[in-house]
This record gives structure tokens, sequence and C-alpha cells, in this order.
């Protein structure tokens, strides 16, 4: 992952700071370390951005956008990850979550996907929901870290033969 290329696929910092959502950290968007294209930084970016895209929850950019800061990863990797859940593939994340954490929980009779059964038992497909998220998000994040972190060496020793 050559810096040029991410220089010309990443947001500017004027585009991300036209973000009404994003407003919320004013100055703090300005700091050095979170727009810095160092592998580490890219790869800390990658998973933060992998991670929170597959937890079920609303605000997930303003989540990412904390947690870049927070952790002084670089910033524009973290915001396009996060649309990996998105409205045509949230269904199928989060029910692939609700089966994995229904077999890591062992649960015998899984609750039927209906709006009634829904309300019913939303504490028993909250916790299956949540265990499969868990783990998930964790394999999924460090993957596909690993994975970056492998092809980026391998381009930086290619580049230097």
């Amino acid at each position: 992952m050559p810096r040029a290329k991410l220089r010309k696929v990443l947001p500017t910092h004027e585009k991300i700071k036209e973000q009404k959502l994003l407003k919320v950290f004013g100055k703090l968007l300005n700091k050095r370390e979170i727009w810095s294209l160092s592998r580490r930084k890219i790869l800390g970016g990658v998973f933060i951005g992998v991670f929170v895209a597959f937890i079920p929850m609303p605000f997930q950019m303003l989540l990412v956008a904390f947690l870049a800061i927070l952790f002084k990863v670089n910033f524009p990797v973290t915001l396009p990850l996060v649309w990996i859940s998105n409205p045509l593939t949230m269904p199928f994340i989060y029910y692939f979550e609700y089966e994995v954490g229904n077999f890591i929980l062992n649960v015998k009779d899984p609750i039927e996907f209906s709006f009634e059964t829904m309300n019913d038992n939303i504490s028993e497909i909250a916790l299956s929901l949540y265990m499969g998220t868990a783990l998930v998000s964790t394999v999924l994040s460090f993957g596909t870290v690993f994975i970056l972190n492998l092809l980026w060496i391998k381009d930086v020793r290619d580049r230097r033969k």
C-alpha cells in the first residue's frame, strides 16, 4: 500500500471536516498523528474501522472518529471502512453474527426471526448477536490487518528490488 496510492483514494482533510456529524470533534481533527500515512497508523485505522463496522449500533462514524483520535491512528482510513456494514449488508452481517453467537452459546432452539418473536425474545437475541459480534469483529479485524501488513511488506520489498 504505497502512500501515493493511499493519498489518491483517501478523503482529504477538508472533505472530512465538511461532515456535519464529525463537527463534534472540532479542533481534535487537526491533530497531525491522525493524518499520518505510516504503516502502523494505517493498519491501526484499518483495525478500528473493520472492528466497529461489524458492531450493530447506530452512529458508527462517531465511534470510529472518537477511537481514531483516542488511539492516534489514521482517521481517513477508518471512515470508509465503517460502511462495510451498510443498509444492504447489515441484515446478512447481523444474521451471520447471530448464528455465530448461537453456535458459541450452544443454543438448542434458536429463535425464528419475525417481528412478534423479536419483541418477546429480545434479550436472548441480543446475547447471541453480541457474542457473535465480539468474535466476528475481532477475527475479521485482526485477519484484515494481518493480510494488509503482509501485502504492505511485500510491496515495499518488491519496490526495493
